[in-house]
């Protein structure tokens, strides 16, 4: 079976290919993370799709988010950020901190901290895979977004699932055959 091919051309508004640049990105499956920091002494949770590692030696990764999101000017401010890797646990968080327009407080989403070091430590998303306390050590804007390099400053890893993939504008599952590794 041959497959439906349309080309969408540059309009003088650009409407054509932004459509269709939205429609491919559909296709560009994502693991769910969760980028957490404090507003108003509270912890806040910005559920994205954007974020890549950059190195490993040293540790660091980057986040895309709106350059005007409460969550770019607490990072700005703070110069700290979480990312949270979630697993499939994790769904709730995720459509939580991803409506538009609303605050994104996620006080009953989170592990309760412990420990001295963790007063500086962003707030960790319950139903994680993984968890990356950040420093914000460089930023650049890029059009209506932002992007920080953290510099990971450490790392919590939980045993448990599979992650939560954003695939076609949805939230679902890697299937359950085994990892090629097992």
């Amino acid at each position: 079976m041959a497959a439906t091919r349309r080309r969408l051309r540059r309009s003088s508004a650009g409407g054509d290919v932004g459509a269709g640049f939205r429609e491919a990105m559909r296709h560009l499956a994502a693991t769910v993370v969760m980028v957490t920091c404090e507003v108003d002494g509270r912890p806040w949770g910005l559920t994205i799709s954007s974020c890549c590692s950059v190195s490993v030696t040293p540790p660091m990764i980057l986040i895309s988010l709106g350059a005007h999101t409460a969550t770019a000017n607490a990072i700005r401010e703070q110069q700290r950020f979480g990312v949270s890797i979630l697993g499939q646990r994790g769904r709730d968080a995720a459509v939580a901190g991803a409506v538009q327009g609303q605050p994104k407080f996620v006080d009953t989403y989170c592990v309760p901290h412990e420990g001295d070091d963790d007063l500086r430590a962003a707030p960790v998303v319950r139903g994680a895979l993984a968890h990356l306390d950040c420093r914000a050590v460089e930023q650049t804007t890029v059009a209506d977004h932002v992007v920080f390099f953290g510099a990971v400053e450490d790392v919590i890893l939980f045993k448990g699932e599979r992650p939560l993939i954003y695939y076609a504008r949805d939230y679902t599952a890697i299937a359950d055959a085994d990892p090629w590794w097992c």
